[in-house]
């Protein structure tokens, strides 16, 4: 399992899809997507499950799948490339860095599905809907642009809303659904299907910031 994780590795440094936060060129966003294209980011993105999604659905779009997880990234690139899926993009970074690796103002929408909830209220501010990450989220997106809340932690809904309207931003709209009542078209990560047959409700609430 080392060995193949090591591979893994090696094998990011050379994939044309994939951007090493600690090594990456300043320009590295223009190029992968140009001045004007719609981008699209997923925050913890793992496989890379709704980025790759996200990419085979709206081609005209460009998608960044964002994680600190070399090994889970690895399969992400690989069934991008796979799939020849040439506007899907990778980035290994901890969230914390987002704003030192895309220039302002040029993502429409961030997409955090199933976060790590951190239960505990000493962990409050590392949540990915904290305050302090929608701050770092704010310059990064257009006017208008909206971030995505998935989970099955109401709490940590309750937590969202709050953070949003302590920042200024407000409710976009949202849903609450139970397997069987979900949007068809909707991308459901391998969490949300797992929680789904479950029977967990799983909540959805858009936020717009700027």
């Amino acid at each position: 399992m080392a060995r193949q994780k090591q591979l893994r590795f090696a094998a990011l440094q050379t994939m044309d899809n994939v951007v090493d936060g600690r090594r990456c060129r300043p320009d590295w966003f223009e190029r992968a997507f140009g001045l004007e294209q719609a981008v699209v980011i997923e925050l913890g993105c793992g496989r890379g499950e709704h980025t790759l999604a996200q990419a085979r659905r709206r081609p005209d779009r460009g998608c960044l799948g964002v994680d600190r997880n070399g090994a889970r990234l690895w399969k992400g690139a690989t069934a991008a490339l796979d799939d020849g899926l040439t506007n899907a993009f990778f980035l290994r970074s901890a969230v914390e860095h987002l704003d030192s690796h895309i220039p302002p103002g040029r993502v429409d929408e961030i997409w955090i599905p199933f976060p790590d909830p951190l239960p505990k209220t000493r962990q409050a501010r590392h949540r990915l809907v904290s305050r302090l990450f929608l701050e770092r989220y704010r310059p990064l997106l257009r006017s208008g642009g909206a971030v995505h809340l998935k989970t099955d932690d109401v709490d940590l809904v309750d937590f969202a809303e709050r953070a949003v309207r302590t920042v200024g931003g407000r409710l976009l709209g949202g849903a609450d659904t139970r397997a069987g009542d979900e949007d068809e078209t909707s991308v459901q990560t391998a969490y949300e299907k797992r929680y789904r047959g479950k029977g967990r409700t799983i909540y959805e609430r858009q936020f717009c910031l700027v």
